[in-house]
């Protein structure tokens, strides 16, 4: 890779980044983040990304997107990270985007759909401890053309309140509050899939004091559930809901209630091995 101090030359979902920060700290995190993406030499073509210190307060930028402006380090990383997924999303118009998780076990696709503080990370760490290959603990990029979900492997993000459920990782984590990462470091060394053809899509809710819980559910309701999460919902027209049909396709479809993540996982894994 092409590269010097602070400049990371990356491929996400086929789109070569030029990643810049001229912060060595930031930099540091910028490289835990993106430590199993492709690695690819910086060229002119590339879609810039950059963090830099503005006075007190650091500028995010990404081509195609407006300037921002967050108060520190952390905050700079969530920015730029935002940022860089939705000037992807500019460049790869042919994929469909969930805010989702995303996993294989045994070759198959598992899907995790939900909103910001839905578990989705919590969950998706829990069955990569269970033998799951990571795609996404955000985002699921969901291919028309070959029916599979692609990778877009960031180290897993993990809040304050959920880094107690995984205490044996405690000395893995990097950073604190909503700039806490696991390094890849801590995972076996083919953690990450490639891709993987859908074959579960998973509604999860937390809810405390309850007991873990699977249920079947139709693939209408998956479909919704799926609809309400997605990023570039009316980007592809008429198509749109032909690809989150295809998204679901011939997929198992659950509802998962839990409180633990690790005893979720394991009872998912149970339900599909079934």
């Amino acid at each position: 890779m092409k590269s010097g101090p602070g400049l990371l030359g990356l491929e996400l979902l086929g789109v070569p980044v030029r990643l810049a920060s001229g912060d060595a700290d930031l930099s540091e995190r910028l490289t835990l983040c993106y430590a199993r993406v492709r690695q690819v030499p910086v060229h002119d073509g590339a879609l810039h990304a950059s963090a830099e210190r503005c006075g007190s307060q650091w500028r995010i930028h990404v081509e195609g997107r407006e300037e921002r402006y967050e108060a520190d380090a952390i905050g700079a990383v969530r920015a730029l990270n935002h940022e860089l997924l939705h000037g992807i999303m500019l460049r790869a118009r042919e994929l469909y985007y969930v805010h989702a998780a995303a996993v294989a076990w045994r070759g198959r696709g598992i899907v995790l759909p939900g909103r910001s503080r839905a578990g989705k990370s919590t969950l998706a760490l829990a069955l990569v401890l269970e033998g799951a290959r990571l795609l996404s603990d955000e985002v699921l990029a969901f291919d028309p053309a070959c029916g599979k979900a692609l990778a877009f492997p960031r180290a897993i993000k993990i809040r304050d309140e959920c880094a107690a459920y995984f205490p044996e990782l405690a000395p893995s984590f990097q950073g604190t509050g909503e700039g806490r990462f696991l390094g890849f470091d801590a995972l076996s060394p083919d953690v990450v899939a490639g891709e993987a053809r859908v074959d579960a899509v998973v509604v999860s809710r937390w809810a405390g004091g309850a007991s873990t819980r699977v249920a079947r559910i139709s693939r209408g309701e998956a479909l919704l559930a799926l609809a309400e999460s997605s990023l570039n919902f009316g980007t592809h027209g008429r198509r749109s809901l032909d690809c989150l049909s295809e998204l679901v396709g011939e997929a198992e479809t659950f509802s998962l209630r839990w409180q633990e993540p690790r005893e979720a996982a394991r009872a998912l894994l149970r339900e599909l091995a079934a």
